[in-house]
C-alpha cells in the first residue's frame, strides 16, 4: 500500500477547532493536531462550528473517513486514534455522534474520551461561589471574569489591579473595569481581560489584605496546576457531581467565551480571552468596543447573584440614598431658615416687651403719690 499522505505543517487556527484541541495534554494535542488536519483534508476545509451544526451527517459519514483513511495508506492504530479524535471532538461540544454498535466495535475502543470536561453551568459557580474561601472565590471569579489560561491567569500582579482599579476611579468607570492588555503565553497574541462587578469586591479585598504588596508581586503564588484543584475542592463542598467528568480551571475559559459569543462575534470573543483568530490578522478592535460586548454579556457572566439582581438593587439603593441625601439637605436649610426667622422675632420680642416696660415704669412714675392716713386721739 502506498505510503499514507502527509498534510502540510501548519497550525489550525479555527477557534472552535482549536478550543477543543487547546482542552487536551501537551502530548495528546499535538497527535490530535495531525488527526484534524486529516479531517479537514476529507472534509475539503470544513470549519469547526459547521461540524457541530452537522453533527448528524458526521455520524453517517465517519465510516466513509474511516475508509478514506484507510485510501491514504495510514496504519490501522493511526485510523483508531483518528476517528477516536473525531468522536473525542463532537463529545466535547455535547454533540456526541450517534453510532450504532456495529460502528462503534469497528471503529475500535478509543473513541470516547476517558474524561470529559465539566460544563459548568451559571447555577454552579454559584452554589461554589456562596461556600467558597477568598482563595477559592478569587481563582472561581476571577477565572470567570477574565477567562485566561491558567499560565496567563498565574502572571497576574498586585501592581496590575492597582492601575485598573486607579484608572477607573479618575475616568468614573464602573464595571466591566479593563484590565491592562495581557501578551499571553501560549498564542503570543493579547488578551483584553475585564474585572466585573463580581470579581472587584473580591480583587479588591486582596487588595487590602496585601497592602505592602510590591506591584510586581504575583497575586496567586502556587503552581498553576493546583488552579484546577482549588476548583474540584470548592466543587466538592459544594456538592455537586461531575458523573465522571473532569473540572478544571480551563473550563472557565469556555464558560466566558460561549457567553460572550453568545451577544457578539467570535472575533471579539477571542480577542477578550486572547486566543488566536484563525486564517486572518486580527483587526483591530478598541477597548471600548470590547468593554461594551462584555457588558452585554454581564448577566450571564456573574455568579455571585447569577443575574445581575444584586447589582442593580445596589445601583438603585445608592440612587435612593441620594435623594435621600438630597432632601435630607434640603430639610436642613429650612430648618436653619426657621431657626434664624425665631431668632429674628425672638430679639423683635425682647426688644417690644423692654420697649412695654419702660413705658409702664415712666406712666407709674407720673402718677400722683396716694395720701397717707393719720391717727386722732381721742
Amino acid at each position: 500500500m502506498s505510503k499514507a499522505r502527509r498534510t502540510e505543517h501548519t497550525a489550525i487556527e479555527d477557534a472552535v477547532i482549536r478550543e477543543f484541541l487547546d482542552s487536551q495534554s501537551e502530548n495528546t494535542k499535538v497527535t490530535y493536531e495531525s488527526s484534524f488536519k486529516r479531517v479537514l483534508d476529507f472534509s475539503n476545509k470544513t470549519t469547526g462550528k459547521e461540524m457541530i451544526e452537522n453533527v448528524d451527517e458526521w455520524s453517517r459519514k465517519i465510516m466513509a473517513f474511516k475508509q478514506w483513511l484507510k485510501a491514504q495508506g495510514y496504519s490501522d492504530a493511526s485510523i483508531e486514534t483518528t476517528t477516536g479524535m473525531l468522536r473525542g471532538f463532537f463529545a466535547y461540544y455535547k454533540k456526541p455522534l450517534d453510532l450504532s454498535k456495529a460502528d462503534k466495535r469497528k471503529l475500535g475502543s478509543k473513541g470516547e474520551r476517558e474524561h470529559e470536561d465539566y460544563s459548568f453551568s451559571q447555577s454552579d459557580i454559584k452554589k461554589m461561589y456562596e461556600i467558597g474561601s477568598l482563595e477559592e472565590k478569587y481563582v472561581l471569579v476571577c477565572g470567570v471574569s477574565f477567562g485566561l489560561r491558567s499560565e496567563d491567569f498565574t502572571k497576574l500582579t498586585y501592581g496590575k489591579y492597582r492601575i485598573a482599579l486607579e484608572n477607573a476611579k479618575k475616568e468614573s468607570l464602573s464595571t466591566p473595569i479593563p484590565l491592562q492588555k495581557l501578551m499571553t503565553s501560549k498564542q503570543g497574541v493579547y488578551a483584553y481581560p475585564f474585572i466585573s462587578s463580581d470579581a472587584l469586591p473580591i480583587i479588591q479585598t486582596m487588595l487590602d489584605s496585601h497592602r505592602d504588596a510590591k506591584d510586581s508581586d504575583l497575586v496567586y503564588t502556587s503552581r498553576k496546576t493546583e488552579l484546577s484543584e482549588v476548583l474540584q475542592r470548592v466543587f466538592k463542598k459544594s456538592g455537586l457531581d461531575s458523573h465522571g467528568q473532569h473540572v478544571r480551571f480551563h473550563s472557565l475559559r469556555k464558560y466566558l467565551f460561549d457567553r460572550i459569543v453568545s451577544v457578539s462575534s467570535t472575533t471579539k470573543g477571542s480577542q477578550i480571552i486572547g486566543h488566536k483568530i484563525s486564517g486572518e490578522i486580527a483587526p483591530y478592535i478598541g477597548v471600548g468596543s470590547l468593554r461594551e460586548v462584555y457588558e452585554k454579556a454581564q448577566s450571564s457572566i456573574l455568579v455571585s447573584n447569577g443575574n445581575g439582581e444584586t447589582k442593580r438593587k445596589v445601583e438603585a439603593l445608592s440612587t435612593t440614598t441620594e435623594q435621600l441625601v438630597k432632601m435630607l439637605s434640603e430639610k436642613d436649610k429650612e430648618i436653619e431658615t426657621l431657626k434664624a426667622q425665631l431668632a429674628q422675632n425672638t430679639t423683635k420680642t425682647q426688644e417690644m416687651f423692654d420697649l412695654l416696660t419702660s413705658q409702664i415704669t415712666a406712666i407709674q412714675l407720673q402718677l400722683p403719690k396716694p395720701k397717707e392716713k393719720g391717727f386722732v386721739l381721742s
